[in-house]
């Protein structure tokens, strides 16, 4: 398994999907990198970026079985189940910079839409079969 190549590819792949993910996808995750690698020094900072990484590889490793399948979204943010409690915890709990308190509320916001967007997908696969995203 190469992880690299399997990325790459998975991001080539991207290119090809319909204008309104490819906005998403490079919307969604490059803000949380970015903030990731600006609080790389905090923990929360550190967490949403190794989170974010994860989607990536676990993104890509779905698209390598099973190219352009809907289930890429929902299994590649299933993680972020676990991330959100313990980021709102930090935020109702503890005294954060005023920059990692707004990274981390964009961050909880921008995820719980991706879940709203991710859930419906992920029950039309189980009550439809096996669904793929349609490529410009």
């Amino acid at each position: 398994m190469n992880l690299l190549k399997d990325l790459i590819q998975f991001w080539k792949a991207m290119g090809t999907l319909p204008w309104t993910i490819r906005i998403w996808a490079i919307l969604y995750p490059l803000p949380q990198v970015l903030g990731g690698l600006y609080f790389i020094r905090e923990t929360p900072g550190l967490v949403i970026l190794l989170g974010r990484v994860l989607s990536f590889i676990i993104g890509s490793q779905v698209h390598r079985r099973r190219p352009f399948s809907k289930l890429i979204g929902p299994i590649g943010h299933a993680h972020w189940l676990l991330i959100l409690p313990y980021l709102f915890h930090l935020l109702t709990t503890q005294m954060l910079d005023r920059g990692l308190y707004w990274f981390i509320m964009y961050v909880c916001v921008l995820t719980m839409v991706s879940a709203a967007i991710d859930i419906p997908i992920a029950v039309r696969y189980f009550q439809c079969g096996d669904s793929f995203y349609k490529r410009d």
